[in-house]
């Protein structure tokens, strides 16, 4: 009966084990992925009045976005595909600031970029 407890405790610590490093190499892929997406200045002066789409991916996060733009300034961006967190917060600030230069979602480094990317796609080179 000890041997197979022993073996038990054995395996399950050899998983416990592979799944801490599992995750903290996934976690550092995440980081490393979302530091080399870059982010262009938006320039709204040539973006017509409209809704325009956007998305982005980075790994496993792919936000769709609406962006609404009124007399050059953006008006309103609402998700429109599922994301992990609620990244309202992160939107208000970029409405407000009119720029994708905005504090990010504390512990949603992906998800952040991710959004903010989208909404750079959604902007880029519309007449």
């Amino acid at each position: 009966m000890k041997r197979v407890l022993t073996r038990v405790l054995v395996v399950i610590v050899a998983l416990v084990f592979v799944l801490f490093w599992v995750v903290a190499l996934y976690g550092g892929t995440l980081n490393r992925t979302s530091a080399r997406v870059a982010l262009s200045p938006l320039d709204l002066a040539n973006v017509a009045d409209g809704m325009y789409e956007g998305s982005a991916t980075i790994l496993h996060v792919a936000p769709k976005l609406h962006v609404t733009v009124t007399s050059g300034r953006i008006t309103a961006i609402t998700v429109v595909s599922p994301i992990y967190g609620d990244v309202s917060g992160l939107t208000a600030r970029v409405i407000k600031a009119q720029s994708l230069d905005v504090d990010g979602i504390t512990g949603a480094t992906v998800s952040t970029k991710a959004v903010l990317k989208a909404i750079g796609n959604a902007l880029a080179a519309r007449p």
